[in-house]
């Protein structure tokens, strides 16, 4: 009896196969054998049931395509909320780092912890990593520091000193403002009232009172803001600073000499605790400057001296032995030079007033 022929169902070319890697064709089922031999068939009919191993359907492990699937998803869920945050901070350059913080969690807490800890959010955050180390939480989140930051750009801005804190944007701006929030601990109000003492210096008084600031404090305006806002002065000292600079300058317009103790004193008297105005001072210092010239004159004839200072303290009811000298000198103006004023040129022995 002739072999049977089997038929090749998929047209595979088993001549081509290699010798050392010979084809074993798939064994029909035992009935389809048992009809072979008897002769009942000589040929093998094309069945699934003959080659369950070619017809059968592969298995599917549907659940892990589905638990494969969702991760993807979720890890591309965490990518994107990474994303978006990154550019919220304007830390695009991590966006490289993705794959490593999102690295075998979708936590988004776990995520985050893992961004805090990259150099770059450090640098970014400095001011608020600072803070943190230093156990301090008036600052809670990144959300709360980036509006400090346009709080304190705004401050500057509107004291014209936006260069203080360099281009915005920059490194150097960021870490301009982390030593305000991280070094200073100063908040945007205190900071406010800073840069206002030193604008009230610099942008809206005459040269003589920048001058007398830094005669008295060795401070030139170049390095006034940043004098100002050093941690180690505190917000009373500077105004206190800046109202002595105001007597001090205004004062010499007038022809009135102080010292930094003395225009610190008259500044304090005149302002208080509060920025004392050039409006303020100037009618008062004009007083000083005339009974200066006055008495001074007279005290000058008597072969004795008489200071700005002790005029302004005798005015200003601060000092009682400079009190009682201008009135020492007053009273015998006017027993010398019979009511006449002592600038006058006809008491001095002229003819005309000076």
């Amino acid at each position: 009896m002739a072999p049977p022929r089997i038929e090749n169902p998929f047209g595979l070319d088993f001549s081509q196969q290699s010798a050392a890697a010979p084809v074993t064709p798939a064994r029909p089922t035992k009935d389809v054998v048992g009809a072979l031999q008897r002769g009942e068939i000589n040929t093998l009919p094309l069945r699934e049931s003959n080659y369950p191993q070619f017809f059968q359907a592969p298995t599917v492990d549907q659940d892990a395509i589905d638990k494969a699937a969702l991760k993807a998803a979720q890890r591309e869920t965490a990518a994107s909320f990474l994303r978006n945050m990154l550019a919220q901070y304007g830390m695009g350059v991590l966006a490289g780092e993705l794959d490593t913080i999102i690295k075998d969690t979708t936590s988004e807490e776990v995520m985050v912890e893992r961004l805090r800890g990259t150099e770059s959010y450090k640098q970014r955050f400095k001011g608020l990593t600072q803070l943190r180390a230093k156990g301090i939480a008036d600052v809670a989140n990144e959300g709360q520091y980036l509006q400090l930051e346009t709080d304190y750009r705004q401050v500057f801005r509107e004291a014209g000193v936006s260069n203080f804190l360099g281009q915005a944007g920059t490194q150097s701006e960021l870490d301009a403002i982390a030593k305000l929030v991280g070094d200073y601990s100063l908040s945007v109000n205190e900071v406010r009232d800073r840069v206002s003492d030193a604008q009230r210096i610099v942008a809206q008084t005459p040269q003589e009172v920048r001058d007398s600031f830094q005669r008295y404090y060795n401070v030139d305006p170049a390095t006034l803001t940043a004098y100002v806002l050093d941690p180690t002065s505190t917000a009373s000292e500077i105004n206190r600073r800046a109202n002595a600079a105001m007597i001090g300058g205004l004062g010499m317009q007038r022809g009135l000499e102080f010292g930094a103790g003395a225009a610190e004193r008259i500044g304090s008297f005149l302002g208080g605790e509060g920025d004392l105005a050039a409006t303020q001072a100037e009618p008062i210092l004009g007083e000083i400057a005339d009974v200066q010239r006055a008495t001074g004159r007279l005290a000058e004839l008597e072969r004795g001296t008489l200071t700005a200072e002790e005029t302004a303290f005798a005015q200003l009811d601060l000092d009682t032995g400079a009190k009682e000298k201008v009135k020492g000198l007053q009273s015998r103006e006017r027993a010398r030079f019979g009511g006449t004023s002592a600038f006058s040129s006809t008491a001095l022995g002229g003819g005309s007033k000076i």
